[in-house]
């Protein structure tokens, strides 16, 4: 099956029946990078899957920010601080 027929015939499909308008390859990839990132992993491991060259690649075009990862980043330095007191 060709890469787009995958997508026009399964991916967007499943894309609207969760209600989103717009589902792309770059979307999925995207999705994948950051999940990888809130996840925890290693930014040289999302390079590894993401199969970039450059680790910036990764950091600057594909790993979005999620406040929500930014606000327990922050509780996990406070819950590291209180243990070193």
């Amino acid at each position: 099956m060709r890469d787009n027929n995958i997508l026009s015939r399964h991916i967007k499909p499943a894309g609207r029946k969760m209600g989103l308008g717009f589902v792309n390859w770059r979307c999925l990839r995207t999705s994948h990078a950051t999940w990888l990132k809130m996840a925890g992993a290693d930014v040289k491991d999302a390079q590894a899957q993401m199969r970039h060259s450059r680790s910036s690649t990764t950091l600057d075009i594909y790993q979005q920010f999620v406040p929500e990862s930014q606000q327990r980043a922050v509780e996990k330095l406070s819950s590291l601080s209180k243990r070193v007191q």
